[in-house]
């Protein structure tokens, strides 16, 4: 109930005032998932911030045509009409060709990444944005001004929590200055948990907002809170440990100095080819300013590149990680059979389940499925199964059925369960300090489990390990209970799940899995080849094919043309967000972004924006 009181609040909210979406949508963009509490993949809370946005828009516009008080509803370019809607028909018929590939479309509340919704999540970032985009564009002609402010706000609101996040991570688990323990941070993108590039896709669309920030601040206050975003940023960025990030952010923010400096000059050659001194030498307290500024970051990236081994082992590997990549690229390439696949593509999200299938060397590390099972004269049973890896032993353990649990105590715990396996399985239990991706301190325990005569066994185990720390009161760490089974070509049933350990109630939720997989969450750790093609160019192609890749290429320059070289370079946002675009680009080199329903969004809104812009001052 507090869910539908909080949507019908939104929903009035964004009817009463229709344009502040561009403000709430990218400032909340990356809190609003719950996937690790929920167990929903396809579906998130931030579906309902969208789908609230949307209602209220256009009841306030149907309201307005009813009453007569509506202006006339303003229409974009053919131009941009054309790219836009054949974009989304390309879009709509990757969607079917994913249903056609996955068996056809099935429901499923808690389906996974081989499911047919799958295609549904990746195409909903697309479906949104398209949505949005008349009320974008009468957002730009009634307010352009308004809009650029909202939503450039929103973008430096969002990576303040991104940032905020990313320092309780941090100081959780390795501690703020601690950059030789391998650990990258995912702040609250929890798609991350199959591996990709969530956070970094977000970074390099959301960085170049900072320096609106610093520039929009009119008083030192404003101009000392920007700043001091501008160091987290730089922290967040550099604990990722990527490469990609680490171009996608750089060579962006180049590109914006030199758009700003050409917006400010209007390409005046004399101011150009003038005296240095005169361009660059510091006037006024903003630039004393912000050279010190330049300083400390120069200071802060040679303190986490120098400060630690981490970064330079990935540093001195890359000639091999890239070789590595460059296989994996050819491996997906190989999963387009035939000329329709290469012109329409597989179909959106049947990568993971196209790859694994394709080759020993692709499988997946393990697998979770929800099951029933009818025994006459009773109530249907709901269990859960969970495979180890099929072929690849090393891979063992690396796959797991987890839940988040809150307040773990110090005591020694002991798991209750009921387990079923029809040949011997390795099952592994450890209750973890865990945020996503890496352990603090654990409790754990590997059993062999062996086929009884009664089909179902209740066991307790005891797990062994150190007590839990629980983290500093400024920085608490979160824990997760997993399951999973290491032996490959092993499986194991699972029912009445619980946890002990000196707690008043039970900690676990939906035990006895009743409830589907709610709060349980499939998670891998150190192998995420299967789940993503690490390249944008290449997701593109073999899920949407030629067309669909030629169509993103083409809508893309068409804005960052009229951003960059076009009329709407005079726009103040312009230059923002054709570093932002170009950030997308060069980071989606080594990563792929559409798999990220939530980061694909935001692209195409900026994208969107841009395109409308641009159309304005034409």
């Amino acid at each position: 109930m507090s869910v539908l009181a909080a949507f019908s609040i939104w929903c009035l909210i964004a009817a009463w005032r229709p344009g502040l979406w561009l403000f709430v949508l990218p400032a909340l963009l990356p809190l609003l998932n719950f996937s690790s509490w929920t167990g929903w993949l396809v579906f998130e809370e931030f579906d309902i911030l969208l789908l609230g946005a949307l209602a209220g828009a256009y009841g306030r516009l149907v309201w307005s045509v009813r009453t007569g008080s509506a202006s006339e509803m303003p229409l974009a370019s053919w131009r941009t009409m054309a790219v836009l809607g054949l974009f989304g028909i390309t879009g709509l018929l990757a969607l079917w060709r994913g249903f056609i590939d996955a068996g056809g479309f099935s429901f499923n509340w808690f389906a996974g990444y081989t499911d047919a919704l799958n295609s549904l999540r990746v195409f909903k970032s697309l479906g949104f944005a398209l949505l949005f985009v008349p009320l974008l564009q009468r957002e730009l002609k009634h307010s352009g001004q308004l809009a650029g402010q909202r939503l450039a706000g929103g973008m430096v609101v969002g990576l303040t929590v991104v940032t905020l996040a990313v320092l309780w991570e941090r100081a959780a688990f390795p501690s703020l200055l601690d950059f030789s323990t391998p650990y990258r941070t995912v702040a609250l993108f929890w798609e991350m948990h199959v591996g990709g590039a969530a956070i970094d896709g977000y970074l390099a669309l959301a960085t170049p907002f900072v320096v609106w920030a610093l520039f929009a601040a009119q008083r030192p206050l404003l101009w000392i809170a920007a700043a001091a975003l501008a160091l987290l940023t730089a922290y967040a960025c550099l604990t990722t440990f990527s490469r990609g990030v680490y171009l996608a952010v750089a060579a962006p923010l180049l590109l914006l100095g030199w758009l700003l400096w050409a917006q400010k000059t209007d390409f005046n050659a004399r101011a150009f080819f003038g005296p240095a001194w005169r361009r660059y030498r510091p006037e006024g307290w903003r630039a004393r300013a912000s050279a010190v500024l330049m300083l400390a970051l120069v200071a802060e990236v040679a303190a986490v590149l120098g400060g630690g081994s981490f970064m330079m082992d990935r540093l001195a590997s890359a000639d091999r990680d890239f070789g590595s990549r460059v296989e994996h690229w050819r491996r997906g390439l190989d999963l387009l059979d035939g000329p329709t696949d290469w012109l329409l593509g597989k179909g959106l999200g049947r990568l993971p389940a196209n790859y694994a299938v394709h080759g020993p060397q692709g499988e997946f590390s393990g697998e979770v499925t929800l099951r029933e099972e009818q025994e006459p004269s009773e109530a249907a049973n709901v269990f859960v199964t969970v495979r180890g890896p099929p072929t690849l032993k090393r891979l063992g353990g690396q796959y797991a059925l987890t839940q988040c649990v809150v307040n773990v105590s110090k005591a020694v715990h002991r798991v209750s369960l009921d387990v079923r396996v029809q040949h011997t399985a390795d099952v592994y239990l450890e209750l973890c300090e865990r945020h996503l991706l890496y352990d603090g301190r654990c409790q754990v325990v590997l059993i062999r489990v062996l086929p009884g005569k009664n089909e179902w066994q209740n066991m307790v185990l005891p797990l062994h390990g150190p007590t839990f720390a629980g983290g500093r009161w400024h920085a608490p760490r979160l824990s997760m209970l997993s399951l999973s089974v290491v032996n490959a070509g092993g499986a194991a049933d699972f029912d009445n799940v619980s946890l002990m350990g000196g707690y008043p109630a039970q900690p676990l939720d939906n035990g006895d899995f009743a409830g589907g997989m709610a709060h349980w969450f499939p998670l891998a750790q150190s192998y995420f080849v299967p789940w993503h093609i690490d390249n944008l160019f290449l997701e593109l192609l073999i899920e949407r094919g030629l067309v669909g890749l030629l169509l993103s290429a083409a809508l893309v320059a068409y804005a960052l043309w009229h951003l960059v070289f076009g009329r709407a370079r005079a726009s103040a946002q312009a230059p923002y967000l054709a570093a932002s675009l170009s950030g997308a680009l060069l980071v989606g080199l080594v990563s792929s972004l559409m798999d990220v329903p939530r980061v694909a969004f935001l692209l195409f809104l900026l994208l969107s924006f841009s395109l409308q812009a641009a159309q304005e001052l034409e």
